[in-house]
């Protein structure tokens, strides 16, 4: 598989990874990673890794006698996660074709990816086929977008300036907010001691506008919707009359948002 990515895919890595990872994902990670029972030592493979903070953050727990790997169909994302760092083993694949022997890892992680996987009930066996016996699974998936209403929001938004597709683009993350149909396909896999346990984390990010420009800038891209820098400034002073509602009189935006943790073993 060609691993080299486009300049359009390494930057809208590179905005994914600047605008998104700190702001909003970045704190979900130790709700995984304690889910996955991440200890010194851990081999553990990230799937849908993105730009890599999951799988950052399990090398910091797996320590120097640990292996980490990071997995994820973008050449953009891959890119830039060995930009960001070297001692992950990235790796470019598909969570329904994992490049791995059975019973290789002791934890397998995914943060907020099983939404995009093409077949989930393919990959959810993959990843059990993958685990080692005994070895642990955690899955965090994003609840309803009417749970997490800043996004509903913005969907509205680009429904408005932009266009259908755009908004339809940011509901995407939210489309599996019944966690029931997640624990079924996890079961099907073949994993025991399945439990899910709902989260709230704030995410925070400097102005309602810096909110809408990591959707334009580093998510739309993504769905290969590509914006005019002009239109980036007249979509960003638009969405003022909607978002700047999440805004503290400082300018800076926190606003909750919610998503359940999916958790599992492998029967020895």
């Amino acid at each position: 598989m060609d691993v080299s990515a486009t300049q359009g895919e390494l930057e809208a890595g590179r905005g994914y990874e600047t605008l998104f990872v700190p702001a909003l994902f970045a704190p979900w990670t130790d709700h995984v990673i304690d889910g996955a029972a991440v200890k010194d030592g851990a081999h553990v493979l990230d799937i849908a890794c993105g730009s890599g903070v999951l799988a950052r953050h399990a090398l910091a727990r797996s320590g120097r006698s640990g292996r980490v790997v990071g997995l994820d169909p973008a050449p953009g994302m891959i890119a830039t996660a060995k930009e960001v760092e070297a001692n992950v083993e990235w790796v470019l694949g598909s969570a329904e074709a994992l490049p791995f022997d059975a019973n290789t890892f002791d934890c397998v992680i995914s943060q907020f990816g099983m939404m995009f996987f093409t077949d989930r009930i393919k990959a959810a066996g993959e990843m059990y086929r993958a685990t080692k016996p005994g070895g642990r699974l955690a899955v965090a998936i994003w609840n309803s977008v009417d749970q997490n209403p800043a996004y509903r929001d913005i969907a509205a938004v680009l429904d408005k300036q932009v266009g259908p597709a755009a908004g339809d683009a940011v509901r995407v993350p939210f489309r599996l907010g019944n966690p029931n149909e997640v624990v079924d396909i996890i079961s099907q896999a073949g994993f025991d001691g399945i439990a899910f346990e709902t989260k709230t984390e704030q995410a925070m990010f400097p102005s309602s506008r810096t909110m809408v420009e990591a959707e334009l800038r580093g998510w739309l891209p993504l769905f290969d919707i590509n914006l005019s820098e002009e239109k980036i400034a007249d979509v960003l002073i638009k969405s003022d009359a909607t978002l700047s509602k999440y805004a503290a009189p400082s300018g800076e935006v926190v606003f909750p948002t919610s998503a359940y943790i999916v958790t599992a073993h492998k029967p020895l």
